[in-house]
């Protein structure tokens, strides 16, 4: 009897017509597991992808917010959860399950501020953490687990204000063909200038609303140049000669640049700043034009101050306003950086690019530091 058994269980091991039945049942829970963990591997990546942009989004709102003084922090804050929240709707719509729904967990949002040590600036660090649960599917959930929670946290810096006092004298052009039209019905390219100005202005003022930390001017020119209006830590002085800017004549920017390099980097400007508050400014330089000067010389000229503020640490800002290709190529080598060179074929792009110098002065900047 013993031997039969044996030979019984020798032949079951041994036969080969169930072999490939036998083999799929055991095989099939494992590669049914493999299946699901590949899918589960996919939505975390993208689920752990997509709290990270929201997170980053969440803290760049809020301190753009707070940069540009629009929001209290609390305001802030619940600015940041709802912008995660909100960005975070169609992965959980996306990621929900029958039975097992993705779930966000409440953002934790913090926000220190810091007076800058100059003038009435602020800096602000905002942190956004969250987590988000990612359920599983249920080929992975016969391994014992139903989600996998994924992690991201953003840290975005803002402030308010300048960390330093700067000195700008703006070059500008009022040549005859600064009375030509613009693509502003009624608003001729003089009138448009005057606009650009009074925005650029009008951020310096808001960095510096007392008047201790920024200080301005402007010198017109055409053929020649017009006395300047001397620099002043009421940006209400300058504002007020520029709209008195009347146009004709032809176009030298070269005397004008003169007179107002000197006066931007004399010692005198910065003693100014030094009995203020100590501080040694920044200098900035903005020369706009529509036109060619009249002769080689003034290109050379011109040139050639903008190459010396380049040796003493002065930012040259240029703006070619509807100018003509040999006024862009002069201004486009006078520019500091390629950044500072700004082409404004119309009205409009004229007054965004005086508004892009008064934020890039004022230091009103928001950037994602990890």
């Amino acid at each position: 009897m013993l031997h039969l058994v044996s030979a019984a269980i020798r032949s079951f091991f041994c036969a080969t017509s169930g072999n490939i039945g036998i083999m799929a049942a055991m095989i099939m829970p494992v590669a049914l597991g493999a299946g699901g963990v590949s899918i589960d591997a996919s939505n975390i990546m993208w689920a752990k992808s997509t709290l990270q942009n929201a997170t980053d989004a969440a803290a760049l709102a809020a301190a753009s917010g707070l940069a540009n003084e629009h929001m209290s922090v609390d305001e802030a804050k619940r600015q940041a959860r709802v912008f995660l929240s909100t960005r975070m709707i169609g992965a959980v719509e996306a990621l929900s399950s029958t039975g097992s729904e993705a779930r966000l967990g409440s953002p934790d949002v913090t926000i220190a501020s810091e007076s800058t040590g100059v003038g009435t600036g602020k800096r602000f660090v905002v942190s956004v953490k969250s987590d988000f649960a990612v359920p599983l599917t249920p080929l992975s959930r016969i391994l014992g687990a139903t989600d996998m929670t994924v992690h991201a946290e953003s840290e975005s810096k803002g402030q308010t204000a300048t960390e330093s006092s700067l000195s700008m004298f703006l070059v500008l052009d009022k040549s005859g063909s600064m009375n030509e039209a613009t693509n502003k019905k009624g608003v001729n390219k003089l009138q448009s200038l005057k606009l650009a100005v009074e925005g650029l202005l009008a951020q310096l003022t808001k960095a510096d609303p007392n008047g201790k930390y920024v200080r301005t001017a402007a010198i017109a020119y055409n053929n020649k140049e017009d006395a300047p209006s001397g620099l002043s830590w009421d940006e209400g002085v300058t504002l007020a000669y520029v709209k008195k800017l009347a146009s004709g004549g032809s176009t030298d920017s070269s005397g004008a640049m003169k007179t107002a390099y000197a006066a931007l980097t004399g010692p005198a400007e910065t003693a100014e700043h030094v009995a203020m508050t100590g501080l040694t400014p920044k200098r900035f330089l903005v020369l706009m034009t529509d036109g060619d000067n009249t002769a080689a010389k003034n290109d050379t000229d011109t040139k050639a101050v903008c190459d010396k503020a380049r040796s003493t640490q002065t930012t040259v800002y240029t703006v070619a306003f509807m100018a003509p290709a040999k006024g862009k190529s002069l201004l486009s080598s006078c520019a500091t950086t390629s950044a500072n060179f700004f082409q404004a074929e119309d009205a409009d792009a004229l007054i965004a690019a005086f508004a892009s110098i008064g934020r890039d002065a004022s230091m009103l900047a928001v950037r994602l530091t990890k």
